[in-house]
């Protein structure tokens, strides 16, 4: 299946480094590269003639051409356009607002976006960016550790695994269809896990009772995590993937998310967003943040629509009443 894939670009060898990696997405399905980039604006003094602002509209077009040159000559060193379908834009606009404006209109697939050695997001254009689209799109964004010698998706290096994180809950399921279209084309193999917590379950014991109690728990917990993986596992194996599962006991489930992935060692993550404050929100502390920030293998993060009740409104079961 053909994918569109969109790279946002701002000029910078950190935004330019995902290129490898995008283009071989693209290629390997049969899709189209839509390279992006907001047009910024020069920034000067302001000009002002009685009381009213100018706007110097000659430095304004020779920013936008300058642009869309480096555009250009983006789309020149990735080759020959018959091997690979590239089309370039530069837009106006807010940059997140552009963007989900763009993916929407074009119908994209996939997002993907640099993030930066150190800090998991690059710390200023790129993350702000990455955080404000996974608010306002439904796109899936796919984030690379763009560092030299990072991750990439060349068939000379045989399929990825796709691991994908599962915590048991329908939102998290969500990311299935997006992991399934990104490892399709690369032919990749799929490791579904989940980890269990039953210390969760036996925090507010006694102490006496908490470690009977917890391995009680945790025997229960992972069968029902057997049986949970194994019905997902079997719909994806009806459609030709290959699939296998893991589950893992752990009171740290970005550590275990992250030790299983790089067991796997040419590994993509894919898990979905909770939260509707995108990448901000996670990376305070939440699975997903803590993943994000520590390793060096490509995140896909999927943050999906979630039907919200009118406010006032209760579940039928609760505003009948015991």
């Amino acid at each position: 299946m053909a994918s569109t894939i969109l790279v946002p670009l701002d000029g910078s060898l950190l935004s330019e480094r995902v290129l490898p990696v995008a283009a071989e997405l693209a290629r390997s399905s049969g899709g189209t590269l839509h390279l992006v980039r907001i047009h910024v604006s020069p920034e000067r003094a302001p000009i002002s003639l009685e009381g009213m602002p100018v706007v110097d509209r000659d430095d304004d077009d020779r920013c936008w051409q300058a642009e869309r040159a480096y555009m250009v000559r983006i789309r020149e060193r990735l080759g020959p356009r018959s091997e690979l379908a590239t089309r370039i834009a530069v837009l106006n606009g807010p940059v997140a607002e552009a963007l989900a404006g763009y993916a929407a209109l074009h119908r994209v697939d996939q997002i993907v976006m640099a993030t930066h050695a150190r800090s998991g997001l690059a710390r200023a254009w790129m993350g702000s960016v990455a955080d404000a689209v996974l608010r306002r799109s439904r796109v899936p964004v796919l984030l690379v550790r763009a560092t030299e010698g990072a991750a990439t998706m060349s068939a000379s290096e045989g399929p990825p695994r796709v691991l994908i994180a599962l915590d048991g809950s329908p939102i998290a399921e969500k990311v299935l269809e997006p992991a399934v279209r990104l490892g399709r084309p690369l032919g990749a193999a799929y490791t579904l896990l989940r980890v269990v917590n039953p210390l969760a379950l036996t925090g507010d014991l006694p102490a006496v009772l908490a470690p009977r109690m917890g391995r009680a728990a945790a025997a229960r917990q992972e069968a029902e995590a057997k049986t949970y993986l194994a019905e997902i596992a079997w719909w994806m194996q009806d459609r030709g993937f290959e699939v296998e599962t893991r589950v893992v006991t752990s009171e740290r489930p970005a550590d275990a998310i992250l030790s299983e992935a790089e067991r796997e060692g040419r590994a993509i993550i894919a898990m979905a967003t909770h939260g509707r404050s995108g990448l901000s929100r996670m990376l305070m502390g939440s699975v997903a943040g803590q993943v994000l920030h520590r390793t060096t293998l490509p995140v896909l993060l999927y943050r999906p629509r979630v039907k919200r009740r009118p406010l006032g409104l209760q579940p039928a079961a609760a505003a009948a009443g015991p």
